[in-house]
């Protein structure tokens, strides 16, 4: 096995590792005298880190970094399905729809919806097949003055 990294003798050294690369850590420590060497340095520095002083502040920043904050009362959290937050979204649905249908319908030139009587009797033709569809642009000035009842 090749030497460790440094990071890995140090998560080694704070009980880091899965209990299966710790084992096998291990072993490689019982081999390698440098290995070994570099690990008690480092359980050495951590003793010396943790023997440091630790200062104390002479007043507590947190509580005056709080009492500089505006208070602000916690929003109520809506659940559920709730008419006042749904109805705008509702009536811009209807009036999209129904403005579509009317749209499409004077789009197609019948303004109302295509009469039973026209549509058995064949005589009634969408003027969607007509050769420049409903809102389209005539390409050449002979295609717009087709006529728009065909046969």
């Amino acid at each position: 096995m090749t030497c460790p990294r440094t990071e890995d003798l140090s998560a080694y050294a704070d009980q880091a590792l899965p209990a299966r690369r710790q084992a096998a850590l291990r072993q490689h420590l019982l081999g390698c005298p440098a290995c070994r060497q570099q690990l008690d340095a480092l359980q050495a520095l951590r003793q010396q880190l943790r023997a440091l002083p630790s200062p104390t502040l002479g007043f507590d920043l947190a509580a005056q970094l709080q009492d500089r904050l505006p208070r602000r009362p916690p929003r109520p959290r809506r659940v559920g399905w709730s008419l006042p937050n749904w109805l705008p979204a509702g009536v811009a649905t209807g009036a999209a729809l129904v403005s579509g249908l009317w749209l499409g319908g004077l789009l197609l030139g019948t303004g109302a919806a295509i009469s039973t009587t026209a549509v058995t009797t064949g005589t009634a033709m969408a003027r969607v097949f007509d050769p420049v569809p409903p809102g389209g642009l005539c390409a050449a000035a002979e295609i717009c003055r087709l006529p728009r009842n065909l046969p």
